[in-house]
């Protein structure tokens, strides 16, 4: 039965990254899903500008999303914005398909991993000048999100927001043990080991069947927590847009990662069932995307604080993707216009999309009542500063399923640190090179 379990995990891997950010709400995936608004034509008798927009919202947060849309629809008459929202196993696929043969939306949701992929098609307008006609004031937006979006010194979407993978942590089991200050915070000292004797004092005290800490140590997440332990040392997954993955910091980060399931202070073959253990209060600590957020308030027994990924090295790093807004060139003009305008109007009543745990990305939005009224989001929008985004390559996600089949290979003990990570490296050159 081990051995199917490895391998069966294994297998999962591929899915897991692509369903694992769209996940985090309910675990269910919606139908593909259209709703539209009126049309016609204004109280001044000029035509309403149409838009198509295209999402792939699998979680609640498409609910969220589709709210938004008919609260854009309702504050105006010029734009009627129709809702499309995808399954996303397939919106990529789909997208490229529409984009290639000219039969793209107005105006889609990309996350910025995303957006080097779709460049090939030539469809992604450059939005530079689209932008100062729509009256979009590009210093408004986060700059390490807006940077993340510009491609050879142009832009090429709206950012939307940050979805990071921060720290959670069950503050009865955390205080029973003992480890938090008056304030709230987690004592212990800000580096691995701190981190990790921390784990060994709460595997001390808690009940048998509750773990100090609970990851995906078959999923994604082991990419993306590795990921943040390596940039927090100064190192780099990739330097110059050439992987770098055998590195020394790539060994310290997965060896203390490897150490925690090893001590027992993290479960091992929990497929994906991270966010429903931790849920349910049987573990004290997880790494997990904003976007659970939500998910864990629906357990009104559960006490639980959400914190920005925790420094364990020199400097503070996280893993995040952004949902960015793009709009796909067409010769309508006045469309791109309104889409840009569309976008604009997204980001700057981020609180709404907030609700969905994701962090907004301009700074009236961030300070502002709506915003910090909300419960758990203020406490980790930090992490916006965090974040290290991955490189602008075109075929990013198929390297970085190859780097994580090669960790997981060596959470299951079927490689060493040294091995997993050479092979990782061999592995993501040859794709790279094709």
């Amino acid at each position: 039965m081990r051995k199917y379990n490895k391998t069966v995990a294994l297998l999962l891997v591929l899915c897991l990254t692509l369903v694992a950010c769209s996940s985090g709400n309910t675990g269910n995936k919606k139908n593909e899903s259209t709703s539209n608004g009126g049309g016609g034509s204004t109280n001044s008798g000029t035509e309403v500008v149409d838009l198509n927009f295209w999402v792939p919202f699998s979680g609640t947060d498409g609910e969220y999303m589709e709210n938004m849309v008919k609260a854009y629809n309702e504050s105006q008459s010029e734009v009627n914005v129709k809702f499309m929202n995808s399954n996303w196993d397939n919106y990529y696929p789909k997208l490229q398909t529409a984009l290639v043969s000219n039969s793209a939306p107005d105006v889609a949701v990309a996350h910025v991993s995303k957006l080097a992929s779709l460049m090939p098609t030539e469809k992604v307008a450059v939005l530079d000048d689209l932008a100062t006609e729509a009256g979009l004031d590009w210093s408004t937006f986060s700059e390490n999100q807006l940077q993340a979006t510009v491609i050879d010194g142009k832009h090429y979407a709206v950012p939307l927001d940050t979805h990071a993978v921060i720290m959670y942590f069950n503050k009865k089991h955390l205080s029973d043990a003992g480890l938090l200050n008056e304030d709230g915070t987690i004592k212990m000292e800000q580096t691995a080991e701190g981190f990790t004797e921390m784990l060994r004092a709460l595997k001390k005290t808690l009940p048998a069947d509750v773990s100090p800490l609970i990851i995906g140590s078959n999923n994604v997440f082991t990419y993306w927590i590795w990921y943040a332990l390596v940039n927090q040392q100064g190192g780099s997954v990739f330097t110059d847009g050439q992987p770098t993955v055998n590195t020394p910091e790539a060994k310290v980060a997965m060896e203390l990662i490897k150490s925690w399931i090893d001590e027992g202070l993290a479960l091992p073959d929990i497929g994906d069932q991270s966010y429903d253990i931790f849920k349910t209060g049987k573990a004290a600590v997880t790494f997990s995307g904003v976007w659970a957020t939500g998910n864990f308030e629906t357990n009104k027994d559960l006490d639980f604080a959400a914190v920005p990924f925790p420094q364990l090295f020199a400097q503070p790093a996280a893993w995040g993707d952004s949902h960015t807004v793009f709009v796909p060139t067409q010769d309508n003009k006045e469309k791109q216009v309104a889409a840009v305008k569309f976008a604009d109007w997204l980001a700057s009543n981020g609180h709404m999309w907030a609700v969905a745990g994701h962090v907004p990305v301009k700074t009236t939005v961030l300070e502002s009542e709506a915003y910090t009224s909300l419960p758990y989001r203020s406490s980790y929008a930090d992490v916006i500063n965090d974040v290290v985004y991955g490189p602008k390559l075109q075929n990013l996600g198929s390297i970085e399923d190859t780097i994580l089949e090669s960790l997981v290979e060596i959470n299951y003990g079927m490689s060493s640190v040294e091995d997993g990570l050479a092979k990782a490296q061999k592995n993501a050159e040859t794709i790279l090179n094709k």
